[in-house]
């Protein structure tokens, strides 16, 4: 299936992703897993890169999730975090504001 979806995104090029998370799904949903209003909202003219800060900001780098790592293989966007801007929030306080309304405590960030 990630093979799939990286496949269908080189094929179908996205020009803008948003990201709400309105609510987001964690736990091992959507089974077992439970909805948190977060607040956030990731935008991104690139996808790839969209969808891996969505990943890190459930607790996965891009090299976990099959489909952004073909994807950034095939050059279809960006998924090192290293590389990105983040002219609103940054990442360390999106990763603390999600982790705040998803547990309820504060994350003690070390480095994205």
């Amino acid at each position: 299936m990630h093979s799939f979806i990286a496949a269908m995104a080189k094929r179908f090029p996205v020009r803008l992703a948003v990201i709400a998370g309105h609510p987001a799904m964690i736990g091992t949903g959507p089974i077992g897993g439970h909805a948190v209003e977060t607040g956030l909202v990731i935008a991104s003219t690139d996808p790839v890169a969209a969808d891996c800060v969505g990943a890190r900001l459930l607790g996965f780098r891009a090299q976990a999730v099959r489909h952004l790592w073909e994807a950034g293989r095939l050059g279809l966007g960006e998924t090192d975090m290293e590389k990105m801007d983040f002219p609103a929030l940054g990442l360390r306080q999106a990763i603390e504001a999600f982790t705040q309304a998803a547990y309820g405590e504060r994350l003690t960030f070390e480095h994205p």
